[in-house]
């Protein structure tokens, strides 16, 4: 294991945002072309994936490739090793800021703030490091390549769009400039104010309201049903003798041993101590009434995740999720903390990336292993990305984007990446150069994929 580094550069020496901006073009002037080429290849990626499949649970190694062999999309959110381990070796920028490691179309979506509040944010953090910009620019003009394809929608068309995509990215970059230190901190990403920040860079707020509310309508419906109640009912039910038990479904949902269950309940304990005192105190009056290892995702199958069944005294219920934290890969090795686990890793970037997160949101580690907790699907939903048409996958990429800019914009450096973008020559076709040319990668490592899944069978 390697340590992290989380020092973020230039911000002693360079003090002001200008004197960043100028600081940046300086890291422009020293990129070569090769900064957007990208030469794909046939080859054989199970050398990248094993090397964080050897940390995973075996059995569910089966469900996740079958999860992964559902759709090239499916595929792409599997394998963000492969991208970072691609990426390693391509020419960088040279600007480090926090990043997300896995800014997919995917990994947006909606959740509950602590006044409950629905938010749009970024909603996963499990590969959150210090890293290059660019990493998390490119996997999500990747995704949104692969997604618009999916759909057939006019190749001419989406091209142009994704340009103007990057330049949303500066543009917010940019716009977050303008915004004082103390609002860039609180203001919470609530639809009202991504739609204000939308309008404000691109002039049409009004066109972009009634689009892009026609297109989450059924996403908010969907996220505010999605409460402890709801979870209760579809994830729980009444045993023999009276108590309240998750339904098994193996092996994506299943009871856990003695031994794993003390580990889980003593973690728990550890994850109070370290809650906030009014969080804390809430949690005081709930018991763990069961617990069951449960499966979710596509890349995050196969990491240990509990849900964790907590009643009161008056038989309400809550459910929170205990999901592993494995450490972070880049550069051919495995990343982790000599002073903070990764579990606290992520829940520390989380905080720092969100607008505002999930009240419950923590971390505690067993002997073995690390874990962060957050509430179990309390207001979250998503955009469902089969559905759009092409002017609902504009708006919705285009608020991605945006977010993500936001989420880079709380690295004291961030104005480094303005800098960068104004200096090096044309980079919105620059970073389509490499997106085309990687989207091909991506085709090849999934035929190849799913070729030995056939061969298996």
């Amino acid at each position: 294991m390697h340590r992290t580094p989380y020092t973020y550069q230039d911000t002693d020496a360079f003090k002001s945002t200008e004197q960043l901006i100028i600081r940046g073009r300086f890291f422009a002037t020293t990129v070569s072309d090769k900064f957007n080429q990208y030469e794909p290849k046939k080859r054989n990626i199970h050398k990248i994936l094993n090397i964080k499949n050897k940390l995973l649970v075996p059995e569910l190694l089966a469900v996740k490739r079958e999860r992964m062999s559902k759709s090239l999309f499916a595929f792409f959110r599997g394998t963000v090793d492969v991208m970072h381990y691609d990426l390693s070796r391509n020419e960088n920028s040279g600007i480090k800021v926090l990043v997300g490691g896995d800014a997919h179309l995917g990994n947006f979506g909606f959740y509950g703030s602590s006044e409950g509040q629905l938010l749009f944010d970024m909603n996963d953090f499990d590969e959150a490091h210090l890293g290059h910009w660019e990493y998390d620019v490119k996997r999500l003009l990747v995704s949104a390549l692969i997604v618009a394809r999916s759909h057939g929608f006019p190749e001419t068309d989406v091209q142009e769009f994704l340009l103007t995509v990057v330049d949303t990215y500066f543009d917010t970059l940019r716009h977050m400039t303008k915004i004082s230190e103390m609002k860039r901190f609180i203001l919470p990403n609530t639809l009202q104010n991504i739609t204000e920040i939308f309008g404000k860079l691109k002039d049409n707020e009004e066109y972009f309201q009634e689009s892009f509310n026609k297109m989450i309508a059924k996403s908010i419906k969907k996220a505010q049903k999605s409460n402890s109640k709801l979870v209760i009912e579809k994830y729980t039910e009444v045993d023999a003798t009276g108590a309240r038990r998750f339904v098994e479904n193996k092996p994506v949902t299943q009871h856990i041993s003695e031994k794993d269950y003390k580990s889980v309940v003593d973690g728990y304990k550890d994850y109070k101590k370290g809650q906030r005192s009014d969080v804390r105190l809430f949690l005081e009056d709930f018991d763990i009434v069961d617990i069951v290892r449960h499966s979710v995702g596509v890349g995050s199958v196969g990491t240990l995740c509990y849900l964790i069944l907590l009643q009161d005294l008056d038989s309400n219920y809550l459910v929170l999720q205990a999901k592993q934290a494995l450490p972070i890969y880049n550069d051919d090795k495995l990343y982790s903390d000599d002073e903070v686990s990764q579990g606290q890793n992520i829940v520390n970037s989380q905080l720092i990336l969100q607008s505002a997160s999930d009240p419950f949101l923590g971390a505690f580690d067993t002997k073995k292993y690390s874990f962060y907790m957050r509430q179990f699907k309390d207001m979250k939903s998503s955009i469902n990305l089969d559905k759009l048409d092409f002017e609902s996958f504009e708006d919705y990429v285009k608020v991605c984007v945006i977010l993500l800019a936001r989420a880079h914009s709380h690295s004291p450096n961030y104005p480094l990446i303005i800098g960068f973008g104004a200096e090096y020559a044309d980079i919105a076709n620059s970073l389509m150069t490499f997106t085309n040319s990687y989207i091909k990668q991506v085709e090849y490592d999934y035929e190849s994929f799913k070729k030995e899944q056939r061969d298996e069978s």
